[in-house]
């Protein structure tokens, strides 16, 4: 029996490791290509491995399980299709034995995923935020193209063209403490370097400037907004600190300036929070949103981290019974259940901001059917 195992999980795990590869590699590449273009406009490599590196973690949430699924039917089609399960039930050997080892190995995974959702996941997007302060004049001018708008921590900015380091018709929206948005436009602009001067800024000429009754965001400012005053100016320096290493370490030192969001939080401080909320419940209506979004961001992390198990017991047996078919109905089946685990997975996280809706009961849901879904089609084969 142990020789058995042996030889299932070895095809297991060699068909694993090739598939989280290459699976990785397809998440990765526009990213590597859209870097490479940002190289070629003057950004500095350096910036953007670490920004590559950082982006892993969260690649891997969601290549390891799909990983998990293509070996569960690629092994057991092919044990399928050379009789070999055949030739292990005529021994006795039942199918709950020939799965116990991928089984265990899904389970391991599921933990290592865990611990990368919950810790490493959440440092990482929050070092990619960070990292945007160590951005030098250069850096800054390739990110920032025409016609695309560029989002920072306390600026939208927006060019019609550019050339080198001059911007041409420019527009930059920027939150005011008192929940107003600024709106800036400038016929150009040039992007300089920290210096004695003070840190990375933008000097603007022939300037209008309109403030608009409410801060709703860029994507509403864009499109237009109550201006309650204007004012023109012939010059205009806007510091981009949050772009800046020397800014970035000064904001660091003020409290409340830089803060981590939900997605950056690791999964012992969202449950601290929404264990407070639950002794206490949040009055306001941004709080409660709050929690649900905390709630439905720990769901999705647990959800995400178990889909390696349950990929596996519902890829094993749809893998005998694609060969026994002669179809790739199995595969298809396998396919759409992915598809619509992770698309309940970001739906749930995109209604959290619906607190009556209790969108972590929905990111849960795809777990429970697929193990349910598994039990049934284990017992159908065994």
């Amino acid at each position: 029996m142990k020789t058995l195992h042996r030889y299932v999980l070895s095809n297991f795990l060699v068909t694993f490791v090739m598939a989280m590869a290459v699976l990785t590699f397809v998440m990765t590449v526009g990213l590597v290509f859209s870097s490479m273009k940002y190289v070629a406009r003057g950004m500095s490599p350096e910036i953007l491995l670490q920004f590559l590196w950082q982006s892993l973690p969260g690649t891997l949430s969601y290549s390891v399980p799909v990983a998990s699924l293509v070996a569960s039917l690629l092994v057991f089609s092919r044990l399928s299709s050379d009789s070999e399960i055949s030739a292990m039930r005529a021994c006795g050997v039942p199918l709950r034995s020939i799965m116990r080892m991928p089984v265990l190995l899904s389970l391991f995974l599921a933990f290592a995923c865990l611990w990368v959702n919950d810790d490493v996941s959440p440092d990482a997007s929050f070092s990619r935020s960070m990292r945007r302060h160590t951005f030098r004049a250069g850096d800054v001018t390739a990110l920032v193209q025409p016609l695309e708008w560029f989002e920072t921590d306390d600026y939208s900015i927006y060019v019609s063209d550019r050339h080198g380091n001059t911007l041409l018709d420019l527009r930059v929206l920027q939150p005011l403490p008192d929940g107003r948005l600024r709106d800036v436009r400038a016929r150009e602009a040039v992007i300089r370097p920290a210096d004695a001067e003070g840190p990375l800024r933008l000097d603007m000429r022939d300037v209008k400037i309109a403030t608009t009754s409410h801060d709703t965001g860029p994507s509403a400012a864009r499109s237009g907004g109550d201006k309650i005053e204007e004012m023109r100016a012939d010059a205009w320096t806007l510091p981009l600190s949050a772009l800046s290493e020397d800014g970035g370490a000064a904001r660091k030192s003020e409290p409340g300036r830089l803060h981590r969001r939900t997605k950056d939080l690791p999964t012992w401080a969202l449950l601290r929070d929404i264990r407070s909320a639950a002794a206490i419940p949040p009055s306001s209506k941004s709080g409660r949103v709050a929690i649900s979004r905390a709630k439905a961001e720990v769901a999705s992390r647990a959800v995400l981290a178990l889909a390696c198990l349950c990929f596996v017991l519902i890829g094993i047996p749809l893998g005998i019974q694609s060969h026994r078919r002669q179809s790739s109905v199995g595969l298809a089946i396998s396919l759409a259940v992915a598809g619509a685990f992770y698309l309940f997975c970001i739906t749930g996280q995109s209604l959290a901001k619906h607190p009556g809706l209790h969108a972590h009961l929905l990111v849960v849901a795809p777990a429970a059917v697929c193990l349910v879904l598994a039990a049934y089609l284990i017992s159908r084969n065994d």
